[in-house]
């Protein structure tokens, strides 16, 4: 059998030398021994260089004051938490790229008792690659679950930002959400100095900037970097990569930065990351542009961007539910002769006429002004904390505003509108009865003449409401067959002959007791049903 030293020597060395893995040995004092031609390529070292030296010279920087102490206290106490395991270690190679490795290491003691000698060897595989991949797919996971759970975009993006500070040392991501003729939104973690992302937050960028952004994904440097590069280095950042989000269509919803608080030793990583960021952030503006397309569309009307009557009947809600003795004015808007105008302009014209008025409306709007198009021509304003003279003010500067003529098109119109007024507390106690009760009174305002305003008459909303339950109950009655005929005698006074019979239409309705014909008849004759009783 063939010595175990000329084993070693002839065959198990060139065997390792040959290998594909960086492959280190160490001695005794944790000088390095062995150093194949792997080991060379992977660190970017020189064989001479290295041999002899403690292995600390092949550690990440921040772990070297550590090492020895590591080694050591494996030999003295023999507990293998490392040995015989494997782990990725991050670490620059002699020319500045970022290398990710997979170290296992081995431990092989010759001798006993003093003359024990401990060596250890450790095999290092490029994973860069492996590992760069897999991190891109675990944000692309993180990602997509946070989206079909879907929270908020803030929320997203500081997921994002936070995954990307975790995958590059010593580094500050953001995103930049791009709204219409708004300042950037910036979404970052606590990470990003708050000077700089005020910078960043009060910086409205330029059609042009955009359509530079558009040509030329470079010019995100200049928006993000170049304008405020001395602060930022004033606030320990280095260098910064940036790349604009793109939406499907082509428009530029963002801009994603990472910026590094040391000189890039990490090679092509850092961009490569935020390239991989850029879907994954046009993924989640994409959504949260169409849940807030669809919130406006749950909220506001299409056409005026004013509250829909949903909304206004939340909003006002809202408003009562607050403690303290608030007061509340709503003004109902009615287009008098509307009808004629859609008539004579058509539905475009129409459409624009509308919009005009809403826009009026929004020219005399104070800040806290609830604004809404309720349906047709109609439109609601509801002022807080508003009673007295005040509110009479308000109705006569909106009759004023809405009357001014109007060019739609060719043409000139002369406008007026009626104005129903209830107020919070006197005219009900929720959004229902309120509308209610101005609906009723822009009515009355119509009936008056058209052009003004008229307040809510609780004595008149009880009448028209004790009609329309009149009306329903007489119809199902009607239906039912609920009304009797009754028989009145008609005599001859001067000789008490019977002479004839009158038919009378008596209603006991089983909820609401008799009921006259006096009330009765009249309802019928107002709500068309004056004929089926004749019947």
């Amino acid at each position: 059998m063939p010595d175990i030293t000329a084993l070693t020597t002839e065959i198990l060395l060139p065997a390792l030398e040959q290998a594909i893995d960086a492959t280190v040995i160490i001695g005794q004092e944790n000088e390095i021994i062995f150093y194949n031609q792997a080991a060379e390529s992977l660190w970017g070292i020189p064989r001479a260089d290295v041999i002899g030296r403690n292995v600390d010279c092949l550690v990440p920087t921040r772990l070297r004051h550590e090492h020895d102490r590591y080694i050591d206290r494996n030999r003295e106490t023999g507990h293998n938490r490392i040995v015989g395991t494997s782990r990725e270690v991050e670490f620059t190679r002699a020319d500045g790229e970022y290398i990710c490795g997979e170290l296992s290491l081995s431990k092989v003691q010759i001798g006993t008792g003093d003359k024990r000698l401990t060596y250890y060897m450790g095999v290092m595989k490029n994973v860069t690659e492996e590992s760069q991949r897999r991190k891109i797919l675990i944000l692309q996971n993180d990602v997509l679950q946070a989206l079909a759970s879907d929270m908020l975009i803030q929320d997203i993006g500081e997921l994002i930002c936070r995954k990307v500070e975790a995958f590059v040392p010593n580094s500050v991501a953001a995103l930049l959400v791009l709204d219409d003729a708004q300042p950037w939104r910036v979404i970052c973690t606590s990470a990003l100095p708050p000077r700089i992302r005020n910078a960043l937050e009060t910086t409205v960028p330029s059609p042009s900037d955009v359509e530079k952004l558009k040509a030329n994904a470079s010019y995100t440097g200049r928006l993000v970097w170049d304008n405020y590069q001395s602060m930022c280095r004033s606030l320990g950042l280095q260098s910064c990569y940036a790349a604009p989000v793109m939406a499907g269509d082509g428009r530029v919803t963002g801009i994603f930065a990472l910026y590094l608080r040391e000189p890039n030793q990490l090679g092509a990583w850092p961009q490569r990351l935020v390239g991989a960021c850029l879907p994954f952030c046009a993924l989640a503006l994409e959504q949260h542009a169409t849940k807030t397309h669809m919130t406006q569309l749950a909220r506001y009307d299409s056409l005026t961007g004013l509250l829909n009557r949903g909304a206004l009947h939340r909003v006002m809600e809202d408003i009562i539910a607050q403690p303290g003795n608030r007061t509340l004015a709503i003004f109902m808007l009615d287009i008098d002769r509307f009808r004629d105008i859609n008539d004579a302009l058509g539905h475009v014209y129409a459409d624009q006429f509308l919009v005009e008025i809403a826009g009026r409306i929004r020219s005399i709007a104070k800040e806290d002004y609830v604004l809404s198009r309720s349906g047709g021509d109609e439109f609601v304003v509801v002022v807080p904390d508003c009673d007295g003279k005040q509110i009479e003010d308000i109705g006569r500067q909106l009759l004023e505003t809405i009357g001014r003529p109007l060019q739609i098109g060719q043409n000139t119109l002369s406008i007026s509108c009626s104005i129903g007024i209830s107020t919070f507390p006197a005219n009900g106690p929720d959004s229902e009865s309120l509308l209610s009760h101005a609906d009723t009174a822009m009515r009355q305002a119509k009936e008056d003449g058209r052009g003004i305003f008229r307040f809510a008459n609780l004595e008149k909303n009880q009448v028209a409401q004790d009609r329309l339950v009149l009306g329903s109950a007489l119809r199902d009655s009607l239906a039912q067959g609920m009304l009797q005929l009754h028989y009145q005698p008609q005599v001859r006074t001067h000789t008490l002959e019977l002479s004839g019979v009158e038919a009378l239409s008596r209603w006991h309705h089983p909820h609401l007791g008799n009921i006259f014909p006096s009330r009765f008849i009249a309802v019928a004759e107002e709500t068309g049903q004056i004929e089926a009783i004749g019947r």
